[in-house]
Order: C-alpha cells, then sequence, then structure tokens
C-alpha cells in the first residue's frame, strides 16, 4: 500500500499488507480515517491512513476474491466475496472499530463486482445468479443494513449475473444496474419501509 505525492507521485509512505489485491481493479475505500483494502482469500485489511499501520485484518470464513466494492455506512463496512459460479460466498458487514463480524449473507454463485448502496437501514446489492453461462436469474437484494436481515428479493430472470455497483435517483426513487447478459436494469425503491 501507497501513500503517494499527488504532485510529484514520489512515494511517501508505504505498508505491506497481508495479501495481494485480486486482480488490481477493486479499489481501496476511505472512511473514519481508515484505509479499507479488499485482498485476496476473503479478506478486508484496514490500515489507518495517517501512519499506513495495520489496524485490523478480516478474513472470511468461506474465503473467495475480494472483488466487489467496500461500502461504508454508519461505522461498518460492507463487501462481498466470489468463490466461482456455483459456489457459495458471503457479502458481510464488518465493525469499523475492530474488524469484528456483525452478520454475514450466504448466496450461492456469491457476489462479483457487487457494488452496494445503503439507504436509511437498507443495503441494496446484487448477486450472481449461482450458475455457468449468461442467461440464469440472479437477484436483488434489499437487506437491514445492521442485521442483514432480507427485506425483499427481486429476481432478476433470464439477466445473468448482476455485476455492477448500484446508483441510486433520489429523483427518481429507483436505483440502477447492469447485468451479465447486457441489460441495464431499474427497480423502484420504496425508501420509507
Amino acid at each position: 500500500l501507497y501513500k503517494l505525492d499527488l504532485q510529484t507521485g514520489e512515494i511517501l509512505q508505504e505498508a505491506v499488507m497481508t495479501a495481494a489485491p485480486n486482480f488490481g481493479y477493486t479499489p481501496a475505500t476511505y472512511a473514519d480515517g481508515l484505509i479499507f483494502c479488499p485482498l485476496s482469500g476473503g479478506i478486508i485489511q484496514a490500515f489507518d491512513a495517517k501512519t499506513l499501520e495495520s489496524v485490523w485484518i478480516y478474513k472470511d470464513a468461506k474465503g473467495g476474491q475480494s472483488l466487489s466494492p467496500i461500502t461504508y455506512a454508519d461505522g461498518c463496512v460492507y463487501t462481498g466475496f466470489w468463490n466461482g459460479e456455483n459456489k457459495d460466498a458471503n457479502y458481510v458487514c464488518v465493525q469499523v472499530s475492530d474488524g469484528s463480524l456483525v452478520w454475514n449473507k450466504t448466496v450461492t454463485g456469491g457476489f462479483y463486482w457487487a457494488g452496494s448502496v445503503v439507504l436509511g437501514d437498507t443495503l441494496i446489492v446484487g448477486t450472481d445468479d449461482g450458475a455457468s453461462g449468461y442467461s440464469g436469474d440472479s437477484h436483488l437484494l434489499s437487506l437491514n443494513k445492521d442485521t442483514g436481515a432480507v427485506i425483499s428479493d427481486l429476481t432478476l430472470a433470464g439477466c445473468g449475473d448482476q455485476r455492477s455497483s448500484i446508483a441510486y435517483s433520489e429523483a427518481k426513487g429507483r436505483v440502477y444496474f447492469t447485468a451479465k447478459n447486457g441489460y441495464l436494469c431499474s427497480a423502484a425503491v420504496n425508501t420509507e419501509n
């Protein structure tokens, strides 16, 4: 992990991570003075943003590739892991203060490029479809961000894996996302419940 001078590119500080990032395209996330790095093997490592000292390491029980962006809300980070097209993997909520697991949601197919959005007490995230190919049924999940309880589960029939971050338009009251079978999707959101 490198801290660089924005003008010169000079390395100001560096730290050794406990594992490598998967493919290097899932960025670190900053919040509450910490940098959260998604690493291979189902790992999230938190570093102090000023000193780059490691603060804690979370390792998921099911492991997997860390290919989903990390979302921060109210003292927790949320992300998903991927173990294969038809293997189980977890989406997790981890406490920022100590790296402890708050809850996890296990899904066959897991979470690949599945960036979530938090709206009030709700986290919205998409899943893979649990099968090889392009036309299976993935899901758009609305979960209670504090407990992981399912609020709603929308089947994305024939769309294939849901593989993008979720974008929310407050003006339209809708979320937008893409799926592996070439779909640009939208779903209405009732932010009251």
